[in-house]
């Protein structure tokens, strides 16, 4: 009499996958939380704050209170600073990559264990070796990528603050091409999308047609098919490969529009501050922290456009 596997495990809401790891580890989660939090400071912010202090200082439109030496040890304070969050990083990020990936792996197994042997996988063996292998990174790099973008959007904002303190017309003005970019982006979603769930069903196809074409030696020796076979196998490689290339071509076009927004937002800082540095309504350090905090949120939003697009993953 033959059984079949009737028992379902009901779907679980990605927040809550992505809650339930954070539980997993939440004291290493909190470390990388704070560790970003600090490297993003004193690498987007602090600098901006200290150029804009140095060049202020040297055209004298303003005063330090401890003259040059201010400035040295606020840049000495930024280093340590950075190196010390970049040690928290390693020590956190590490351990979150190894736990998580291994617990996934074990639920996966456990789960397939507990089927009948007659019982086959939904998947091919090939979707199967990629779930194991690739698809269980993804929920502890977006339980990571949580913290750089959590506060990657408190840095964007306190920029924001930073530049409407000094000339609210032209922060508007030169975040409109950062707008431009979040509408490209809104765009081109569904066909990132598209790209990547089609590369990654051809990845799937190679590395299945590989086992069943292991697992089935004999008897493509016995029917004298190993040139139809091999012929195959190219075919799907072919498939894999253009569909792998318009994946990162379309990727590292947007990458490109996303970066080079900052460099616009720069040019447009320089049309309209051109009559104000000259009257002296703004000045040599108002500009350098205008394009250094420009450049820093143009790459953090180019980080969170790029690093948490869509990649789907079905049937994980």
């Amino acid at each position: 009499m033959e059984t079949t596997f009737t028992q379902k495990i009901p779907a679980l809401p990605a927040w809550k996958v992505i809650w339930e790891m954070l539980r997993f580890r939440p004291w290493l989660w909190f470390i990388d939380l704070v560790s970003v939090s600090l490297i993003r400071f004193c690498w987007q912010v602090a600098p901006a704050l200290i150029i804009k202090a140095f060049f202020d200082m040297v055209t004298g439109e303003a005063q330090l209170t401890f003259g040059i030496w201010a400035i040295v040890a606020f840049l000495a304070a930024t280093w340590i600073g950075r190196v010390i969050a970049s040690y928290g990083f390693y020590y956190a990020d590490v351990p979150i990559f190894a736990d998580m990936n291994t617990l996934l792996r074990k639920n996966l197994l456990r789960y397939i264990l507990k089927r009948p042997g007659a019982s086959q996988l939904p998947d091919s063996p090939g979707e199967a070796v990629s779930r194991f292998k690739k698809d269980v990174d993804e929920i502890p790099l977006f339980v990571i990528l949580i913290n750089d973008v959590m506060v990657g959007l408190v840095i964007i904002a306190v920029a924001i603050v930073l530049m409407t303190q000094i000339s609210p017309s032209v922060t508007v003005m030169a975040l409109i091409p950062l707008v431009i970019v979040g509408i490209v982006a809104n765009l081109a979603t569904s066909r990132i999308e598209h790209y990547r769930r089609t590369s990654r069903q051809a990845g799937g196809k190679v590395t299945g047609f590989i086992g069943e074409f292991f697992g089935a030696v004999q008897a493509v020796k016995v029917a004298t098919a190993e040139k139809n076979v091999i012929g195959y196998f190219h075919k799907l490689n072919d498939e894999r490969r253009i569909l792998t290339i318009r994946e990162k071509l379309f990727d590292e076009v947007l990458g490109s529009i996303y970066r080079n927004m900052s460099t616009l937002g720069t040019g447009v800082i320089l049309v309209l501050v051109g009559q104000s540095m000259r009257t002296g309504n703004f000045t040599l350090g108002d500009f350098s922290l205008f394009v250094y905090l420009l450049q820093s949120m143009g790459d953090l939003t180019t980080f969170c456009l790029l690093y948490t697009s869509p990649s789907p993953r079905d049937g994980l």
